[in-house]
């Protein structure tokens, strides 16, 4: 025994001799064991940071959650699992990365779970002081989800804007009202903003301004729905130019007025326009032809906020994890898992006016195009039938006219078509896909169409384009004006035919003319004469 330990000793001492024997081997490859188990060591200790193990969390970021808890209000117990006694990664809601070599609180995903699941979803939310001063100790957050609970009617703190690792913020539904800090514009590198609020809608919330919002130049979603930005209507769009990464922009029913900037269709990137419910005036730009993952068929992926921004930052990829709710095929459907496949604009219930351009015809890989309850005039663009991927189209209540063009046919995708409550006129086109929507309804609202679908033939007369109803109206009093004319043109002139080659019938008629001449003329001159008379 004393023989081996002198050997290993000896291990670290002799120089490798240059005829080593076979023990000297041995010393070598147990000297580079150990070294090399010495230097993972040196790593895992260096990488602690305060009194945290690589197991549990920090102790002041757990003392910082536990202070959060005590100033909210948590009437369903949603945080019990939130204890001294148990590592905060542990708790519900409370995710922890250890990219930088410690273990730091990285998100808290703290909306309600139960929500619009039922009426009374709203008694399972915090309340209260949802955004304590405590968060401020978590340095390394930058996922925080507090949708659908109750800030009690109070104001987003300023403080949100010292969270500055943030990358998702989702403060939806979560009963918030007074001015909007522009302190928010201090987070330049969320890429992730919701603000909606559908269930508090045109709650008591105040902006003041959206030049915050220019700040953002790393956002890749925003949804400030049913927010009322009435007030600040004038730039709503003014950040267009800094937004060139966004890919999702919602601002339905905000009350929003004026036109479309057309440095929209500068966002190339853009995959989904929901500006629905508004009083949006003027024109569709003809810059909304330039969306670039519009045009495109291929599928790019939204980027993950679930992993590691490091990760995110070298790959691109998208996490899935979000979801969204829009109107595609007449119905509110929900995407979360597909959120990276939907293309969709949904400019329905404006007051938008004019043609619809022909350059939405270039985004052949959009999936859902809705226009519906607008002030469009003139004709279905016949660039439409170009839209190879388009699966919703919906027109419904406008003005246009003319007749629905053939090119249509060609939308092999398209599942669900509302052309009701126009002045389309003309037959019913057919074919390829059209020939599976054989719903009466998409056509109602247009008397002037014809077709087997809406039981009105297309002969006798009814495949005229009509313009209007007076249009239909008088169209009977013109064919006989016009048949009367061109009745006594015919006669008039078989009688000039007839006189022009027969010589007898030529001389009899003036013989006869000129009787009837003479007689009529005798006539008026002895009535005229017994008038001078008496």
């Amino acid at each position: 025994m004393a023989t081996a330990w002198r050997r290993s000793t000896l291990c670290f001492r002799e120089p490798w001799p240059p005829h080593h024997p076979q023990h000297y081997r041995s010393c070598y490859y147990l000297r580079l064991v150990l070294l090399i188990s010495l230097a993972i060591l040196l790593m895992e200790v260096a990488g602690v940071e305060g009194r945290v193990s690589s197991k549990g969390c920090l102790d002041r970021e757990r003392d910082a959650l536990l202070l959060y808890k005590a100033a909210i209000k948590d009437p369903s117990g949603r945080l019990s699992s939130w204890r001294a006694q148990v590592d905060c990664c542990a708790w519900t809601g409370v995710v922890c990365h250890n990219t930088t070599g410690s273990v730091r609180v990285a998100e808290l995903n703290l909306e309600n779970p139960n929500a619009y699941q039922d009426d009374n979803w709203w008694e399972t939310a915090l309340r209260g002081e949802l955004l304590h001063p405590s968060l401020l100790s978590l340095t390394h957050l930058r996922n925080l989800s507090l949708s659908c609970n109750d800030f009690e009617g109070t104001q987003i703190p300023p403080l949100v804007g010292s969270l500055h690792k943030l990358r998702y913020l989702d403060l939806s539904d979560s009963n918030f009202s007074g001015t909007i800090p522009p302190h928010l514009g201090n987070l330049t590198n969320l890429r992730y903003l919701v603000l909606y609020a559908y269930h508090y809608r045109y709650s008591a919330t105040i902006f003041h301004s959206l030049d915050w919002l220019s700040r953002l130049s790393s956002l890749i979603y925003l949804d400030m729905s049913a927010l009322d930005l009435s007030a600040v209507s004038h730039n709503w769009l003014s950040a267009v130019n800094i937004w060139q990464r966004l890919r999702i922009l919602r601002l339905s029913s905000n009350m929003l007025n004026g036109n479309i900037d057309s440095q929209l269709g500068y966002l190339r990137d853009l995959q989904i326009i929901d500006f629905a419910n508004n009083k949006l005036s003027g024109t569709i730009p003809h810059s909304f032809g330039n969306f670039s993952t519009m045009i495109s068929t291929s599928v790019e992926l939204l980027p993950s906020f679930n992993v590691p921004i490091e990760i995110l930052e070298a790959t691109n990829i998208y996490s899935g994890s979000e979801s969204i709710t829009l109107v595609t095929k007449g119905d509110q459907l929900m995407f979360s898992s597909i959120l990276y496949l939907v293309k969709s604009i949904d400019l329905s219930n404006n007051e938008l006016t004019y043609e619809i351009p022909e350059e939405l015809g270039y985004l052949v890989g959009l999936h859902t195009l809705n226009l519906s309850r607008n002030y469009f005039k003139g004709k279905i663009p016949d660039s439409i039938g170009k839209m190879s991927s388009l699966e919703t189209l919906d027109l419904s209540f406008n003005n246009l006219s003319g007749i629905i063009p053939q090119s249509l046919s060609q939308l092999n995708a398209l599942s669900h078509l509302n052309l009701s409550y126009n002045n389309l006129s003309g037959s019913i086109p057919y074919g390829n896909q059209l020939q599976t929507l054989d719903d009466a309804s998409i056509y109602i609202g247009n008397p002037f169409l014809c077709g087997d679908l809406v039981n009105k033939s297309c002969f006798h007369g009814n495949h005229t384009n009509a313009k209007s109803e007076e249009n239909v109206i008088l169209s009977p009093m013109l064919s006989i004006y016009l048949s009367s004319t061109l009745g006594y043109l015919v006669g008039l002139w078989s009688v000039f035919v007839l006189l022009l080659f027969k010589k007898r019938w030529r001389y009899s008629y003036f013989q006869k003319v000129d009787e009837i001449y003479d007689k009529v003329y005798v006539a008026i001159k002895i009535r005229l004469n017994r008038a001078v008379n008496e």
